[in-house]
C-alpha cells in the first residue's frame, strides 16, 4: 500500500472512533461579569497561594531532610574519628608498655649477670682471703667420732663375693 492510502485509512478510522463535539452553548449569565471575574481572580489567587504554600512546605521538608542526613553523616564521621583517635592512643600506650617491659627485661638480665659475678668462687675467695684474712688449706683433716664410725659400719652391705659396699642413701646428713 502506498502512504496516501494509509493516511486516508487512518483519518477515516479516527473520525469514526472519535465522536464529534457539539458546539458549546453559552449559558445565560445571571451574575454580572465583573463579579465573576473577581471570584475567578480570588480563586486563582487562592490557588497560587496554596501552591506557593505547598511549594514552600516541600522546600522546608527537603531542607529539613537534607539537614538531618547531613547531621547523621557528620555524627558518623565524628564517631569514626573519635574511634580512630582512641585506637591510636591505645596503640601508643601498648608500645610504651612494651618498651617498658623490654627495659625491665634488660635490667633483670643485668641483675642476673651481677648476681652470677658476685657468687663466683674466685670473688668469694678473694674477699675471704683479703678482707676477712682467712687462709686456704690444701689438706683437710676430719675427726671421726664413735657415732660416725657406727653409722659407717651399719651402712656396709656385703655382696655375694665378700666385698663390702657403703651406701650414702642411708645417712641423714653430715
Amino acid at each position: 500500500m502506498s502512504l496516501a492510502l494509509d493516511w486516508k485509512a487512518s483519518s477515516a478510522r479516527s473520525s469514526i472512533l472519535e465522536p464529534r463535539r457539539r458546539p458549546e452553548t453559552r449559558r445565560k449569565e445571571t451574575r454580572p461579569r465583573h463579579v465573576e471575574d473577581k471570584q475567578r481572580a480570588a480563586a486563582g489567587e487562592y490557588c497560587r497561594r496554596r501552591n506557593n504554600l505547598e511549594h514552600s512546605r516541600r522546600i522546608r521538608l527537603m531542607f529539613c531532610c537534607f539537614i538531618a542526613v547531613a547531621a547523621a553523616f557528620s555524627g558518623l564521621l565524628i564517631v569514626s574519628v573519635c574511634l580512630h583517635v582512641s585506637v591510636v592512643q591505645n596503640e601508643m600506650k601498648a608500645r610504651e608498655t612494651q618498651r617498658l617491659i623490654d627495659l625491665e627485661r634488660r635490667r633483670q638480665e643485668e641483675l642476673r649477670v651481677e648476681i652470677a659475678a658476685m657468687e663466683s668462687p674466685a670473688r668469694v675467695e678473694g674477699i675471704a682471703t683479703g678482707n676477712l684474712r682467712m687462709v686456704q688449706y690444701t689438706l683437710a683433716e676430719y675427726v671421726e667420732t664413735p657415732a660416725y664410725q657406727f653409722a659407717q659400719a651399719k651402712e656396709k652391705v656385703v655382696i655375694g663375693n665378700g666385698e663390702a659396699v657403703v651406701s650414702d642413701a642411708a645417712t641423714e646428713g653430715p
